[in-house]
């Protein structure tokens, strides 16, 4: 399925404000902050682990990038599908929290 430019921006944006509001009132036993400018949004764990978000506007791709890996998300059947693994971003993204930072989150209520 295609997605044009201001769709992609305007969910890109939603993917933002849902990790922000869910960090927000995550009760974590670790130290966890982030920044976010809505370009990219940077999730530190430690001062060496961190999760980057981006969007690459012109390939219209969420880009996500962890210490050991980087993956790239094209948007299909209403999801958000990595290129390499087929597997869809919030299910990375919940791995990657536990990888980077030993922490057990749960995104599946995003996922349509």
């Amino acid at each position: 399925m295609k997605i044009n430019q201001s769709n992609f921006n305007i969910i890109y944006n939603k993917i933002l404000f849902n990790i922000e509001n869910y960090l927000d009132n995550f009760n974590s036993k670790n130290d966890i902050d982030y920044e976010n400018n809505y370009q990219m949004m940077i999730i530190s764990f430690s001062k060496t682990n961190k999760i980057i978000i981006s969007k690459q506007e012109s390939l219209k791709q969420i880009w996500l990038a962890t210490r050991d890996n980087g993956y790239h998300f094209n948007y299909q059947n209403s999801n958000w599908i990595c290129n390499r693994s087929k597997r869809n971003f919030w299910s990375i993204l919940e791995e990657s929290f536990y990888l980077q930072g030993k922490e057990k989150v749960n995104f599946k209520k995003f996922l349509k």
